[in-house]
């Protein structure tokens, strides 16, 4: 095996051997983060599998620090830390506040840690902070670990970036339902495989000539990931019976457009740098019998879903936006009785047999033309998300804004790609036909 792959399993472990111990609001984010730890780990052993005998001395000594990292999951995982939610918040609007203030012990009592003007963001876990600054752990000791006097922005203590994305699913709805990859570097490749593969041959008669068949192998893609940028209007001047506030702050402008966001790089994305699900290039298309959406029918979307093979289907869902779904709720039979719901019935949960979620960034009923896309049928774990840990925030002053009102910012960061896998025959998009 090759020595450059011997050093990228040794970088994996060298950012795995930080266990952080601030604490977790409520235990379902406890098991998403040390799930998250053992799904990497799980990845660097399927790879030292792979390393002949030659590595058997160094992959052994691999090993061995992989299990004592599992063990140590394990037992933070069995009694994680109680925190808060209010001292979620307070902590989090504090480190904001030293970051603000450039106030380094602080942030660095926070776990907050620098991150360097450069295109690899610091691993947090690379850093410590003693009574010399902040220093670089591979470093030689005692070498400052840069020019910290103009350093102005900072990555959040992990622990409350999770807490954080726990609270912007909940503004998303494809959040909770795509496949997400955490990823080490900013680039990835996949093995996505098709339905089939496996050719069968029966044989009829002793002696028989076995055919030769090529089953079809997994597709290779690559999952990139890229920096979002946002700025959030906020005020100069911090004290500390207001952290609480200063946080949740934070959190709510973070997750609504964030949330927003994500959706958005999972459905309506235009290659800019993604391409959404509607989007993609081999989807099925299907129009609707009318041009006008007010003709959209029952039937429009039993033609469509047979579209889609049937061990694709059945893990299908409908993506629409709620005002189309109450033109739906609103068709009525021949005696003026509504179609899918009486008045004294509950919501169903299904489309026509087929779940559904309704979406708001999708097209409204009312602004739907003729030969226009306005929902999606498909598997949304065909969606791939890749994460690469880390929210920087910064102070932003260098604005227009800045200069004439005095409006400063607060910019936060953060690196996510998105990838439509295998389009092709298990996407279906609706819209109106031609005109």
């Amino acid at each position: 095996m090759a020595n450059e792959e011997l050093l990228a399993v040794k970088k994996k472990l060298s950012e795995m051997k930080k266990i952080e111990l601030t604490g977790f609001t409520n235990t379902e984010t406890a098991t998403a983060y040390f799930q998250e730890k053992e799904v990497i780990l799980e990845g660097i052993v399927k790879t030292l599998e792979t390393f002949t005998v030659q590595e058997t001395a160094e992959v052994e000594a691999l090993k061995s620090t992989v299990k004592s990292l599992r063990d140590e999951i394990k037992v933070q995982a069995s009694s994680p830390k109680e925190m808060s939610r209010r001292e979620l918040l307070y902590s989090l609007g504090k480190g904001i506040s030293a970051a603000w203030s450039g106030n380094n012990k602080a942030l660095a009592d926070l776990a907050f840690s620098p991150n360097l003007k450069a295109d690899n963001w610091t691993n947090p876990r690379d850093v410590l902070w003693n009574e010399k600054g902040w220093q670089l752990t591979k470093a030689a000791l005692g070498e400052p670990m840069g020019n910290m006097a103009t350093n102005d922005q900072y990555l959040v203590n992990p622990i409350y970036e999770t807490e954080i994305m726990q609270d912007a699913a909940k503004k998303s709805v494809m959040m909770g339902l795509v496949r997400h990859r955490p990823m080490m570097g900013p680039s990835m490749f996949l093995p996505t495989r098709d339905r089939g593969g496996v050719e069968l041959h029966w044989l009829t008669a002793y002696g028989q000539q076995i055919k030769g068949s090529k089953p079809k192998g997994a597709e290779r893609v690559e999952l990139k990931a890229y920096t979002l940028a946002g700025y959030i209007p906020w005020f100069d001047e911090f004290e500390e019976d207001v952290f609480v506030d200063l946080g949740q702050m934070f959190i709510d402008e973070f997750i609504e457009v964030y949330g927003q966001e994500f959706d958005k790089q999972c459905l309506l994305a235009d290659d800019e740098p993604f391409t959404g699900a509607m989007a993609c290039d081999g989807v099925i298309k299907h129009s609707i019998q009318s041009s006008a959406i007010k003709d959209l029918t029952w039937k429009d979307f039993r033609d469509a879903v047979y579209k889609i093979p049937a061990e694709e289907r059945k893990d299908c869902c409908w993506f629409l936006n709620e005002t189309v779904l109450n033109h739906i709720a609103n068709i009525e039979d021949t005696t003026g009785r509504p179609i899918w719901r009486r008045p004294t019935e509950a919501m169903p949960g299904r489309l026509d047999l087929y779940p559904y979620h309704e979406v708001s960034i999708l097209p409204q009923f009312a602004d739907i033309k003729a030969d226009e896309p306005f929902a999606v049928f498909m598997n949304p774990k065909r969606i791939q998300h890749g994460n690469r840990k880390g929210i920087e925030i910064k102070k932003f002053d260098g604005t227009t804004e800045s200069l004439e009102y005095g409006e400063l910012f607060l910019r936060f960061r953060k690196r996510d790609g998105f990838l439509v896998t295998r389009p092709k025959n298990n996407i279906l998009v609706l819209k109106t036909k031609g005109a």
